[in-house]
């Protein structure tokens, strides 16, 4: 009898023990470059050509990862993008003349994003509503006015409806915002486009145009210096 009572008082803890669940293991950290892997189109796209960056002007949107490094700001990067310019341009970069005004205030000092940019300017003012962002409107640029060399783009928007051909691009760059607007300058010249330089609060500015039978075409680019030696830019073209 004893036996038989030890064994049914081991029962209830040998029962209870049956009914219960482990709680499940916390879930793995994913890392992000294998998830952007695993999500790739495998069915809609088994080649994988949309994947291929090789033809892309920028990349991004995905997760941080060593296919999109950051352009270092150093001498040897700065003197990289200043000698990519003076490739696009024939070897050379004449200097800038001598600004035609100093205002106080930038017309975008207090613009956060591209439509408000466009918006403050008066030859893009119309086109600035419905404002689209993509990156893809950064490759879109004029071939006189493009991103400059080594430029990495921040915010980029466009807009083609009904008489506009809108494109808002702001970007970083390891140069000075001189050495930006110098560029500007002489592709712009280059390209017969007027061009004004003035400076305006802390941005270096240049503005300018062309009208002709096709219709008006305006730009600007304000470029300012970043406390990290970098010029931060904002390029605005319309028409």
């Amino acid at each position: 009898m004893v036996r038989a009572s030890l064994i049914l008082l081991a029962l209830p803890p040998l029962l209870a023990a049956c009914g219960e669940t482990a709680p499940p293991p916390p879930p793995a950290e994913r890392d992000p470059a294998v998830a952007a892997a695993l999500a790739l189109p495998l069915l809609s796209d088994p080649d994988l050509a949309g994947a291929n960056p090789a033809g892309a002007a920028l990349t991004g949107g995905g997760p941080p990862v060593g296919a999109i490094p950051l352009i270092p700001v150093d001498p040897a990067s700065a003197e990289a993008a200043r000698s990519a310019a003076r490739q696009l341009l024939g070897g050379s970069i004449p200097a800038l003349p001598r600004p035609v005004a100093e205002d106080r205030v930038s017309p975008i000092a207090t613009a956060p994003t591209a439509a408000a940019v466009a918006a403050a300017l008066s030859f893009s003012r119309g086109c600035a509503a419905e404002l689209d962002y993509s990156f893809s409107w950064a490759a879109r640029l004029p071939a006189a006015l493009p991103v400059y060399p080594l430029g990495e783009a921040q915010e980029a928007g466009g807009n083609d409806r009904a008489g506009c051909k809108l494109r808002v691009v702001n970007f970083r760059v390891p140069v000075s915002a001189d050495d930006v607007i110098a560029f500007y300058h002489a592709s712009a010249n280059r390209a017969g486009l007027t061009t004004t330089f003035r400076r305006a609060g802390g941005d270096a500015v240049l503005t300018g145009g062309k009208i002709d039978g096709k219709g008006a075409f305006g730009y600007a680019v304000f470029a300012r210096p970043l406390p990290d030696g970098q010029a931060e830019v904002d390029l605005i073209v319309n028409g």
